[in-house]
């Protein structure tokens, strides 16, 4: 991407203002509460979908007139035309011409409403459409202080890194660390640079990702920023991502935060203080750092190097090989909590007369609606 003068310097200009939250960028366009389904197409991506304590989610009906739907949970949220109030094994047939469901988020229940082209169980293989809903849970910030919110876009043309060793249920673990799996193979990735100022506790998580998850959203693909993965080096070296990790986290409900755990327990997805909704896929941990120099790696769960994540394709060694997506620049956005003024963005540059302040700040690049600070990505050794 080509940045004209005019823009440079005023992205210059910008490192003299004090850092603050941004937002993602090239947020993905999606309605949380309306949705239509057609029941001539059938169930397209991801079944999956979060309301919050006290949304209202319309499900607008085309083609599905003779068509029959419960409610498997028999949670009493979930309403069809007409005032009937869906139940578990109770098939209620869907009537002809404007018909909805309407499901209300409760912090009591959930709904999971299943679709059939009988008044039976069905035995067609082919006719299968199911909408989970999730109610959030509540979750509360860390006790510390918010340092940065920042936005980290992996490229089309990122550079990849070969995870491998001992499989671990499936898995490999990265750094030995049990909340921290990958699969097996080429991963792509971005870095940003910390310099840490100040020892202590400190909490990352993923608030947003985009494209937005699938495991929140009804009727998504399933793309990698889906699953997201962080984790925090000493020493970063792509040629051998297994060492120098003093942080990490797959999914959030494994992480050992307690707080996390807790609220993950019967739910699949929480609410911030913010509002922000994270999934327990995203990724939240917490590490005990020391005042120097760390990289922040952003990289997905599933397996996708760089010529497949440049097309919109899994590796063969993926579990969800097969599944594709429009070719587009994943991110995630993530906050870091911690002892208040302890972080500094970007890393000092020693004995080399060169500004650090000039270093990371020219390195910003508009991106959509926010701001993203992305350092420059280490040249991979490829075969």
């Amino acid at each position: 991407m080509k940045y004209s003068l005019k823009s440079a310097v005023a992205l210059l200009a910008a490192s003299t203002l004090p850092l603050i939250a941004v937002a993602p960028a090239s947020a993905v366009d999606f309605d949380r509460l309306n949705f239509t389904v057609d029941c001539l197409v059938g169930e397209t991506g991801s079944d999956d979908h979060t309301l919050i304590p006290g949304e209202t989610l319309v499900v607008t009906l085309v083609n599905c007139a003779g068509y029959y739907v419960e409610d498997d949970n028999t949670s009493g949220l979930a309403t069809l035309t007409g005032g009937i109030v869906l139940e578990d094994e109770v098939y209620e047939e869907i009537p002809a011409g404007p018909a909805t469901i309407t499901i209300v988020g409760s912090a009591t229940g959930a709904a999971d409403i299943d679709f059939d082209d009988t008044d039976e169980l069905s035995t067609d293989p082919g006719f299968d459409i199911d909408i989970n809903i999730e109610t959030a849970g509540t979750v509360a910030d860390p006790e510390s202080t918010l340092l940065v919110t920042e936005e980290m876009v992996v490229a089309l043309d990122a550079e990849e890194m070969m995870v491998n060793g001992e499989v671990n249920d499936g898995d490999i673990l990265l750094g030995a660390n049990e909340a921290c799996r990958l699969e097996l193979g080429l991963h792509v990735y971005e870095t940003l640079d910390l310099t840490i100022t100040e020892a202590g506790v400190y909490d990352f998580r993923a608030i947003a990702v985009n494209p937005v998850s699938s495991h929140l959203y009804w009727g998504l693909d399933r793309t990698p920023s889906s699953d997201t993965f962080l984790a925090v080096y000493d020493n970063f070296d792509p040629a051998n991502p297994d060492n120098g990790v003093v942080g990490c986290n797959d999914d959030a409900d494994g992480s050992g935060v307690d707080y996390v755990e807790v609220a993950f327990e019967e739910n699949s997805a929480l609410v911030t203080e913010a509002g922000d909704l994270i999934n327990k896929r995203f990724p939240w941990f917490q590490s005990e750092l020391v005042p120097g120099e760390y990289t922040l790696v952003l990289t997905f769960y599933q397996t996708a190097g760089t010529d497949n994540f440049s097309i919109g394709e899994y590796e063969t060694t993926s579990e969800v090989y097969g599944d594709t997506w429009d070719p587009a620049p994943q991110s995630a956005t993530f906050e870091m909590w911690g002892p208040a003024g302890g972080l500094e963005l970007g890393h000092t540059l020693a004995d080399t007369g060169v500004d650090p302040a000039f270093a990371l700040w020219s390195g910003l690049a508009l991106a959509g609606t926010g701001v993203a600070i992305t350092a420059a990505r280490r040249r991979a050794q490829r075969s």
